[in-house]
């Protein structure tokens, strides 16, 4: 166990020194929150009596939550899309606004291929539909797509603070729901895009939280949430949530081996398989819509088309000739980011780019010192149960190519528990008493001089890190611009989109609404006159533009005839 603690230590080190487009703004912020919360939650000091009640104690971190984000738009405003997955999770939420579960192909398909994007045999996302269905829902209930994202971080928060309580006392899970409320609600990607993360944790936290529960009592309700929870993590990270569902399975159906009455394990039982099996059905009906058979995944599909994702280790790169040369550099960003996980060479690398991206995003420089207790910490025999399924989704995770930080969602309950157990033992050691005493006040100071420096017309921070716990991504280089001038400009649009194949980044920009012939703005590959000559033809009355992508260069918009 101190093995482990002592790698955490040494990885952390490097990648503190590794990274240094840290903005430390962020990274204080939560120092003071930690501290703070960490001398309140003493032996010395008890916490109130109305932490102990589990409603108020679900409400609290996810209200805490959506203020946070609300109270932060005139400085982090409403983002839009600019990752290819982002995109092609709004596909399908808009599709499904539409009352359909996907759109039919477009005669001129080939005109609108993109990354992550379904053209044939129709016009669809590849991804689960778990995020879509959340993004759908803000829609619905507040009218943009993004609240749906805010929506799922403060049900994270609220189901996080409901599994802690099966491990902690009540005012130290409090505080777990709370930091994660403040860490996740505040300003990162989880809450600031549409990429995901934050459904996935709920889904983890939901199965986690459910987990002990029925180890005590086999009752319906912890069975329905456990299924629920399997369910969403289904429907938006399959990989990670699989291996969890079935260590999480095994270890269930092992324990209730000695369990009486048998017949509430069979009656919990019964209720996971029948919530699943609809579930299940619900979901090869959207994939036999989208790729034509029940048993055929999107993303297998896309896979199949395009040759990425290359996720897994085990799946091969593959040669296709593409119709854009774009797409072959996309291709060669795929198989650098595989060759971390295959080629023994760069292993090493490898795995602590994987480490990085889970320390930046919920360690960071100032949380660091808890892995001091690491041994402590795993020692648990309370929490063993959870450390092993954590343990063996980690190794799910360190097994793919990317891995980031949403990646992890699934066992960010776990991370947290490991947290917040962490600042438990050292809130009871001399070390964070004086961190109670001094760090507090320092660290105010601090964040108060950063902040004031801040305004929503101030300039963004010349290194974005999207991944680090303290840091927002920037999006301002990118197409939203010419969309908005776009907008201003009466009548419909077609805007041939081309790139600068030295700078290409993988950030792109052709991505359209489900219904593309109604959609004001169209946007389309420039693929020489003779092609683009068929696209104009079959769009007489729309204005025709061309801009030319430059990577770090603003682009400009210029009539095409």
């Amino acid at each position: 166990m101190r093995i482990i603690g002592l790698l955490l230590l040494v990885s952390a080190a490097i990648c503190a020194a590794a990274f240094r487009d840290i903005d430390l703004l962020w990274l204080e912020a939560l120092l003071f929150v930690a501290v703070l919360a960490t001398g309140f939650f003493t032996r010395k000091m008890r916490p109130p009596k109305w932490t102990s009640n589990p409603w108020l104690a679900f409400l609290i971190p996810a209200v805490t939550s959506i203020v946070l984000r609300v109270g932060l738009l005139p400085w982090i405003p409403i983002p839009h899309p600019v990752v290819p997955d982002e995109f092609s999770h709004i596909l399908l939420a808009k599709t499904f606004l539409l009352g359909r579960l996907a759109n039919p192909a477009h005669p001129l398909w080939q005109h609108f291929e993109s990354i992550h994007i379904l053209s044939q045999p129709t016009y669809s996302s590849m991804y689960m539909p778990g995020q879509a269905c959340f993004l759908a829902l803000g829609q619905l209930l507040f009218g943009d797509l993004f609240w749906g994202v805010v929506l799922s971080t403060a049900l994270f928060c609220g189901t996080l603070t409901w599994f802690l309580r099966a491990y902690l006392p009540p005012g130290w899970a409090l505080f777990g729901g709370l930091f994660a409320a403040v860490r996740i609600g505040a300003a990162s990607y989880w809450n600031d895009s549409y990429w995901g993360g934050s459904a996935g944790a709920l889904g983890g936290a939901m199965v986690l939280g459910a987990y002990p529960r029925l180890l005590r009592t086999w009752k319906p309700i912890p069975a329905l949430i456990f299924a629920s929870g399997l369910a969403l993590l289904a429907s938006t990270r399959p990989y990670e949530g699989a291996v969890l569902g079935a260590v999480l399975v095994f270890m269930l159906l092992w324990r209730a081996r000695v369990f009486v009455p048998r017949r509430q394990v069979l009656q919990a039982c019964a209720i996971v398989a029948a919530l699943l099996t609809v579930f299940g059905v619900a979901l090869t009906r959207e994939w036999k819509a989208v790729t034509g058979h029940s048993f055929t995944m999107p993303y297998q599909l896309n896979q199949q088309v395009y040759g990425w994702p290359t996720t897994l280790p085990w799946m091969k790169v593959r040669q296709i000739t593409y119709r854009h040369p774009e797409f072959a550099l996309y291709q060669d960003f795929e198989t650098a980011e595989h060759r971390q996980i295959t080629v023994p060479a760069e292993l090493p690398i490898g795995l602590l780019v994987h480490y990085s991206h889970w320390w930046q995003f919920l360690i960071g420089i100032t949380l660091t010192p808890i892995f001091l207790f690491t041994a402590r910490i795993l020692k648990w025999r309370r929490a063993r149960d959870t450390w092993i399924a954590g343990a063996v989704v980690t190794l799910a995770v360190m097994t793919e190519q990317s891995a980031y930080p949403h990646y992890w969602s699934p066992i960010a309950a776990v991370s947290f528990l490991f947290i917040v157990q962490g600042l438990r033992y050292l809130a009871q050691s001399r070390i964070g008493s004086a961190i109670a005493r001094f760090a507090i006040p320092v660290s105010g100071v601090l964040i108060i001089a950063h902040a004031a420096t801040l305004s929503p017309g101030g300039p963004p921070p010349r290194q974005p890190n999207f991944i680090s716990w303290c840091c927002t991504e920037v999006r301002v280089k990118d197409r939203a611009p010419i969309a908005q001038q776009l907008a201003a400009i009466p009548g419909d649009h077609l805007v041939f989109v081309s790139y600068n194949l030295k700078t290409y980044d993988t950030f792109e920009w052709v991505y359209n609404e489900p219904d593309i012939d109604h959609a004001r703005i169209v946007w389309a590959r420039y693929m020489g006159p003779a092609r683009n000559e068929e696209l104009i033809r079959y769009y007489p009355n729309r204005r025709v533009w061309r801009v030319l992508v430059t990577k770090d260069h603003a682009a400009t918009l210029a009539p095409l005839r």
